[in-house]
């Protein structure tokens, strides 16, 4: 019996001698919890406030605003796992052409009114992180559908923006804090649709007119806004 008894430390040890390596290499390849990058983050609700730049692309007829800058109000409420649904409003103030389509193509542009461009959007925003932090930076990608529109009325050349559905998408980047505010930065593609009326297609003295082909009477551009803003945590 003793003989088995000291077969059996003798099998004991070598087993432990064996993991030993295994241990060692496990703790190399992961982050002991007190040293890990990524912590756990509940993703609650945030209002945040944000100021940018909204770089308007040109459309084919000239007459969409000038690039400009921008202030946001954006909502966002956890749904779920990463996930998170946001509402946002933007409006970014600018100037664009006023053009007279009869007009010869030197004399075509009559003003430059002022005019603010107003974008009101919802949708969803999936963290890339999961529900976790990495160095306290979290990642997510995000779309939306809204409506946007400078609420201006018909001008002296027949052109009128109106209110139109829009589509957006984009990335943002959060860095969170334990307590208090939050920094956020969004980088969006806002996409919506001109359309131009028929004086546009009309020639004037010169034989030249606004627009020459009928495909361009509707064009879609996207619109690429940065921002940057201070978010609030609500309701913790």
């Amino acid at each position: 019996m003793r003989a088995v008894s000291l077969t059996r430390s003798r099998l004991i040890a070598s087993a432990i001698l064996l993991m030993a390596p295994l241990q060692a290499a496990r703790a190399q390849v992961g982050h002991m919890p007190d040293k890990s990058p990524y912590e756990d983050h509940k993703i609650g609700q945030t209002f945040t406030l944000m100021g940018g730049w909204l770089a308007v692309k040109r459309d084919p007829a000239n007459v969409a605003p000038d690039a400009s800058w921008m202030a946001a109000l954006r909502y966002d409420i956890g749904v779920g796992g990463p996930a998170s649904l946001f509402a946002r409003y933007a409006a970014a103030p600018s100037q664009r052409n006023l053009l007279v389509p009869t007009n010869t193509r030197p004399n075509r542009v009559i003003a430059r009114p002022n005019i603010t461009t107003h974008m009101a959007d919802i949708g969803l925003d999936v963290s890339l992180t999961g529900r976790k932090t990495y160095h306290r930076f979290m990642p997510s990608i995000n779309g939306g559908i809204g409506l946007v529109s400078d609420f201006a009325s018909v001008d002296t050349g027949s052109y009128r923006f109106g209110t139109k559905f829009a589509f957006n998408y984009g990335l943002s980047l959060r860095y969170i804090t334990r307590r208090g505010p939050q920094l956020r930065i969004d980088l969006t593609n806002y996409i919506w649709q001109y359309q131009y009326p028929d004086r546009y297609f009309v020639l004037a003295n010169d034989t030249t007119s606004i627009l020459t082909r009928t495909r361009e009477q509707s064009a879609w551009r996207g619109n690429w806004g940065t921002s940057v803003g201070i978010a609030i945590p609500v309701f913790r």
